[in-house]
């Protein structure tokens, strides 16, 4: 029964413009958080409340709810009968309880004490009340939805689809960043070097916005050369001989 449940909820959520989550909340509240579909609750003017939003027997009557009725059909009927009693696409869990519990929306300081039900206003329940319900509602669904709005083609931009298990990703692949190709090693690029080895040199060269340049170092004097006599018999006996 869960999955069926859990797939009408949002099905029926999506046609009024619910969100999903409000439309489970308020089922597990009005069921002690059982789920229950046939769930009984207090007897009042209206006779004996059953079912996901506690009906009363004329309303039963009129959507067509009975025990033997598939879950679905049951939450299908309470769809129509929020949009009967006021609910827009896009209203939030205030009117939707206020629906359920006080017959209209926007009655929000509505109780139905009197009626055997628990203490407190519309507003009172809502804000006070459901929160442990919200969280089941949540796991139930598998996380927290956006109403899809009757109309909006493929669920509105930048929304994601409902899922039995959550909100689902989008289809399209994602997008790829180019890789360069790694280049193979060549060893040290000596072009690159000498290119840097030039720049460096010129940064340093001063220029004409420089400071003035520090004057030129003078020429260093000649080396006087030593004047040697030519010793003819020195010379010849030096060179080599006929044996």
């Amino acid at each position: 029964m869960n999955d069926d449940l859990r797939s009408a909820i949002i099905a029926t959520a999506d046609r009024i413009g619910a969100n999903p989550v409000d439309l489970a909340t308020t089922f597990s509240y009005e069921t002690g958080g059982t789920f229950d579909p046939w769930k009984a609750g207090p007897t009042t003017q209206w006779g004996q409340h059953r079912g996901l939003i506690q009906w009363g027997e004329p309303q039963r009557a009129k959507y067509g709810v009975t025990q033997d009725m598939p879950v679905a059909a049951q939450v299908d009927a309470a769809g129509n009968y929020l949009v009967d009693a006021g609910f827009k696409p896009g209203m939030g869990l205030l009117d939707l309880y206020s629906a359920v519990n006080a017959g209209k929306v926007g009655r929000y300081n509505a109780s139905d004490a009197g009626n055997g039900g628990a203490p407190g206003t519309v507003a009172d329940k809502v804000n006070t009340q459901m929160g442990a319900h919200r969280a089941k509602a949540s796991a139930f669904l598998g996380g927290e939805f956006n109403a899809t709005m009757p109309g909006e083609a493929g669920g509105g931009a930048g929304r994601a689809p409902f899922s039995l298990s959550g909100p689902v990703g989008s289809a399209a692949p994602a997008p790829t960043v180019p890789v360069e190709a790694a280049k193979p090693d060549s060893g040290p690029d000596l072009a690159g070097i000498m290119k840097m080895l030039a720049a460096g040199a010129a940064e340093g060269a001063p220029t004409s916005g420089d400071q003035a340049a520090a004057p030129a170092m003078a020429p260093l004097p000649p080396v006087p050369l030593r004047q040697v006599a030519f010793d003819a018999t020195k010379f010849f006996g030096l060179l080599p001989t006929r044996r």
